[in-house]
């Protein structure tokens, strides 16, 4: 399932770049809501890091599947900075800026198959998903 949505997000970048670039427009800009961006990247892939410890990598494609997890989360920051998304203010940049160090941090933790790590980093990443959530909803 992890392997899946994978997938379908790496098809849905090339998709967005192939349209973005056959339409001649080389500036990134929202493609789907705010609400689709949610639930269909961030908060499975943030799962993935709040979760570890309910389901362990036990296997190096395990592994893979949280360096994977842990890119997409950190690769989300990226998009939560573009026209369509971002929000103004700089609360917005902070909890973003938040989001993608704890989602490096767990990237790194996950390629040196660190769990001690990516367990103390769920409070982290926690913090800045609730700053957030605070201050938009």
């Amino acid at each position: 399932m992890r392997i899946l949505s994978f997938v379908v997000v790496a098809l849905a970048g090339l998709v967005l770049s192939v349209s973005l670039l056959a339409a001649g427009n080389d500036k990134p800009r929202a493609v789907g809501s705010m609400q689709e961006l949610m639930t269909g990247i961030i908060q499975p892939t943030s799962d993935a890091v709040f979760y570890v410890s309910r389901t362990p990598p036990q296997s190096d494609a395990d592994w893979l599947d949280m360096e994977r997890q842990t890119l997409m989360l950190a690769e989300s920051a990226n998009l939560l900075l573009i026209p369509g998304y971002r929000e103004d203010g700089e609360r917005w940049l902070t909890d973003v800026e938040k989001m993608r160090v704890a989602a490096e941090a767990a990237l790194k933790a996950a390629k040196d198959r660190d769990m001690d790590t990516l367990i103390d980093l769920n409070n982290d990443l926690y913090m800045s998903c609730e700053s957030c959530h605070e201050a938009i909803r």
